[in-house]
């Protein structure tokens, strides 16, 4: 339960400083962000924000993958799939706003 809630004020944390909106802080483990980043790189090739998503989460490599990916496929690490839980609608979630906003306050 407490990694949930960790995950949903990592969502809906968002904070008002100086009259602007501040979002969340991400603190999200290395093999997390290495996930993210490994597959961000293709959504300048074309990939879709929805399609970075389902790449990053999918346990196994999409039927059409090769097609347009211009990386390897890179299976999910232990460490991944343990900060994801069984909460993976929350986790993905957090890596939505991860990649809109960045890894947020300090």
């Amino acid at each position: 339960m407490e990694d949930l809630m960790k995950k949903v004020n990592e969502v809906y944390g968002w904070s008002v400083e100086d009259g602007k909106p501040k979002p969340p802080k991400q603190n999200l483990p290395q093999a997390v962000k290495d996930r993210v980043d490994y597959f961000r790189e293709m959504v300048e090739n074309g990939l879709t924000f929805l399609g970075l998503i389902e790449c990053i989460f999918e346990d196994e490599k999409p039927k059409d993958y090769d097609w347009g990916a211009t990386k390897n496929w890179l299976p999910k690490s232990k460490e991944f799939n343990d900060w994801v839980g069984c909460s993976q609608n929350m986790a993905q979630l957090v890596i939505a706003v991860y990649l809109i906003y960045g890894e947020g306050a300090e």
